[in-house]
């Protein structure tokens, strides 16, 4: 006979159902949570293959977003006098005024004043100076060779369909053009023409710039003294980007320090190019990100401080991947994150003034306390978390997070070496990278030359100019 079910088993069965009912809602509500953030990503990635006008869109518009211009009290600001141009060319003697606009009263005014003013136009005709020089050609009555006089400012083979060149000031201001504002040098051409009546092609302003940055010239003894001054540095920021050489694939290495950058072009990715670029007795701090060139036992002597906001930006990834799932493996995380980020904010408080060296010093040990607390705890249960808690407890234990609590000088972040890369991706993408060896070293030095005459508040024009000279 079949048994019969009571009314205790219909209640374990409605229980237990009810409990796969309630775990079914959870899981479904985490795979929407989870679908809607793939799709997400699915479309930020075609996008990007797409290549919009604006890939860099964060998609969600500023709450409170800054004006424009430079902020309450920075710079110098005149409202009511303006000052007088360096240059007036012409003056304009403007007639009086015999009726007033006001009352209609028509007649004699008194006079109180001169206002001055001015307008700045351009005058192509007038903008460039060509100066001919006349050369004597001689002949010798003995041998009967032709000797050309030799003046200091042309070459010795500047005949012929030669003989027109460039001037040291326009030549380093089209180099400036190129280097500093990013202008492609098939457009240089045009840009000259239309502001100062100047003919000028594309290859005469790259053969020139082979000229200007070739092995033994002043320009490049110049970047090599600017390398060694970066190998002297107390700190030294490093980076790299994609670049490419022909057909090669290389990368565009920068080395800054607080008023030096060097960029060189390398085929290789790996801990040799870096070594080379600090040389053999570097004595600095070195700061970076966690790529692994930079782990190498070849620089496990080098002083090292990795970058807080690439740690800040890993674990706000692994928070964000953690929302999906059960249990609050996000807040670890977050925590990891904000702990950097009172990092980075103490820094700038010190920088500033805003708090003393001492104060410095006693908020930096609270911040080193609750990192260990959250580094030294038992293997987590989420794979993402137990990564990050390694890689950046490795990092700790070499003394490559906190090391700029320990001298303010140092700057917590790699955001220097990153923002001196960004006209290199500018020019990569306008300019197709570099076409051999020789065009890409003779990018990379004028580069480290105009970038840090320009980090140094010199003008880039004259220093370029000093070393054609």
């Amino acid at each position: 006979m079949a048994s019969k079910v009571t009314e205790n088993d219909l209640s374990e069965i409605i229980r237990r159902q009810a409990e796969q009912i309630d775990q079914l809602i959870a899981q479904n509500t985490a795979l929407q949570a989870e679908n809607a953030r793939l799709k997400k990503r699915i479309e930020e990635l075609e996008r990007r293959a797409r290549k919009y006008a604006a890939p860099f869109s964060r998609e969600k518009q500023t709450a409170d977003p800054k004006s424009p211009g430079r902020r309450p009290g920075e710079g110098n600001f005149a409202y009511k006098v303006r000052p007088t141009p360096q240059q007036i060319t012409s003056t304009i003697q403007v007639d009086s005024p015999n009726t007033c606009p006001r009352c209609g009263f028509t007649g004699p005014l008194i006079f109180t004043r001169h206002d001055n003013a001015w307008v700045t136009e351009l005058a192509p005709q007038n903008a460039m100076q060509v100066t001919e020089y006349h050369v004597p050609v001689m002949v010798c009555p003995q041998c009967h060779h032709a000797v050309r006089g030799d003046h200091p400012d042309l070459k010795a083979d500047q005949s012929g369909a030669t003989a027109h060149r460039l001037g040291p000031v326009l030549h380093a201001t089209l180099q400036t053009l190129h280097h500093e504002l990013g202008l492609p040098v098939r457009r240089i051409g045009r840009v000259m023409n239309l502001l100062g009546g100047i003919h000028i092609t594309q290859g005469a302003i790259t053969q020139a710039a082979q000229r200007l940055a070739a092995d033994g010239s002043p320009l490049a003894a110049h970047v090599d003294a600017l390398q060694t001054h970066v190998q002297q540095a107390p700190f030294v920021h490093h980076d790299d980007t994609g670049w490419r050489i022909g057909t090669q694939n290389a990368w565009v290495g920068v080395f800054r320090s607080a008023d030096t950058v060097v960029f060189r072009a390398n085929l290789r990715h790996t801990n040799v190019e870096l070594r080379d670029g600090l040389g053999e007795n570097f004595a600095g701090v070195l700061v970076s990100d966690r790529f692994s060139s930079y782990a190498s036992r070849f620089l496990q002597d080098v002083q090292q401080q990795k970058c807080l906001a690439h740690l800040i930006r890993n674990a706000d990834e692994v928070a964000v991947g953690e929302q999906g799932y059960r249990g609050r493996g996000e807040l670890y995380g977050q925590r990891i994150a904000q702990v950097f980020r009172e990092g980075v904010r103490l820094h700038r408080d010190v920088t500033k003034g805003v708090c003393t060296r001492e104060a410095y010093a006693q908020e930096g040990e609270v911040l080193t306390l609750r990192l260990n607390t959250l580094l030294n705890p038992a293997p987590l249960k989420s794979k993402a978390n137990e990564r990050l808690r390694l890689g950046i407890l490795k990092q700790h234990l070499l003394d490559r997070v906190w090391r700029f609590l320990k001298d303010p000088d140092i700057p917590p972040t790699n955001n220097a070496a990153e923002r001196s890369l960004r006209t290199v991706v500018m020019a990569r993408k306008v300019s197709q990278c570099s076409k051999n060896a020789v065009g890409a070293q003779t990018y990379m030095r004028i580069k480290s030359a105009v970038e840090t005459a320009r980090l140094r508040g010199q003008d880039p024009v004259a220093v370029l100019t000093s070393l054609m000279r």
